[in-house]
């Protein structure tokens, strides 16, 4: 949920460039409400757990989880592992600890500030994955990590780029929600078409997990605090705006009603059931064909 709600905030703001202050006051509300430094769904090794029973507490659990399982599949410790789309670092600094010879990326100029107050001594490239400097980095990686990063590059520029910098015998590994078909929903890249660009530019699935049903009890406390907390909040300003300065209210009485309803269609991405429709949350492990399957 974190990263999502994050990424959905951003295109409710019309993708504009958030000033300084307010981006670093961003990300500090980010970490203190997310101290553990991670953006993603997390994992929830009860996917019946009621939204109800979630606390904040239970949410950074599953989000460490969630990160424990991908740093496994990056491979044995000591290989050098590439965490594209590093968000505020959470993920470079359990690689480190687990042994990995870590390097962060990302495009995020707010990002790189945080990440390189909290880990300062982890290399990070302030570039997209699409425009990292490949020649500097040729078949440097052991692993290459993209959790919840890559539905938002340009697909024909990221196959490329991964193999590149993979190292022989190297590892992909890919943790994101994926679209069912062709359907309206435009978040997030079509599963058939991952596969088909993924086996057009040589590369196989090796290991693939469908985790869906344990990312959506963090999508379901997702939608019931948006529910019980956003929506009342904004009916208690429009409300207290109407009481206080009524002519005021009265002329923005159009705007607040179209506002509330765009809210409440904007939640949608927050339904479970929505989003289990839709959507698979894939955990996959890709190698380049001719290259041995993964032993570990």
């Amino acid at each position: 949920m974190p990263h999502h709600v994050v990424g959905w905030l951003r295109r409710r703001r019309g993708h504009r460039r958030t000033p300084t202050v307010e981006g670093n006051a961003q990300l500090l509300l980010y970490s203190r409400i997310l101290p553990s430094g991670f953006l993603h769904y997390g994992y929830f090794d009860d996917p019946d757990t009621a939204p109800e029973a979630v606390s904040f507490a239970d949410l950074e659990r599953a989000q460490r989880r969630y990160a424990e399982l991908l740093a496994e599949l990056t491979g044995p410790p000591g290989r050098p592992v590439l965490d594209a789309g590093s968000g505020m670092g959470g993920m470079l600094g359990l690689l480190r600890k687990a042994g990995h010879d870590a390097t962060g990326l990302t495009p995020d100029l707010f990002q790189v500030e945080h990440i390189r107050s909290a880990y300062p001594d982890i290399p990070l490239l302030h570039c997209k994955f699409e425009e990292m400097p490949v020649s500097d980095h040729r078949g440097r990686f052991g692993a290459v990590l993209h959790a919840e990063s890559v539905q938002y590059m340009v697909p024909e520029q990221v196959f490329p780029v991964v193999d590149a910098v993979l190292a022989p015998g190297g590892r992909w590994v890919v943790a994101d929600y994926f679209r069912r078909g062709a359907d309206g929903e435009r978040s997030g890249w079509r599963l058939p078409e991952f596969r088909r660009r993924a086996q057009d530019a040589g590369f196989r699935v090796a290991r693939e997990r469908d985790i869906t049903p344990h990312v959506l009890p963090t999508l379901g406390f997702a939608h019931m605090l948006a529910h019980r907390l956003g929506l009342p909040a904004f009916d208690f300003a429009r409300d207290k705006l109407r009481a206080k300065h009524p002519a005021t209210g009265y002329v923005l009485e159009e705007a607040a009603a179209e506002g509330r309803a765009a809210l409440v269609r904007s939640l949608a991405v927050l339904d479970p059931a929505e989003f289990a429709a839709r959507k698979r949350y894939l955990v996959m492990v890709l190698r380049r064909n001719g290259e041995e399957n993964d032993t570990q």
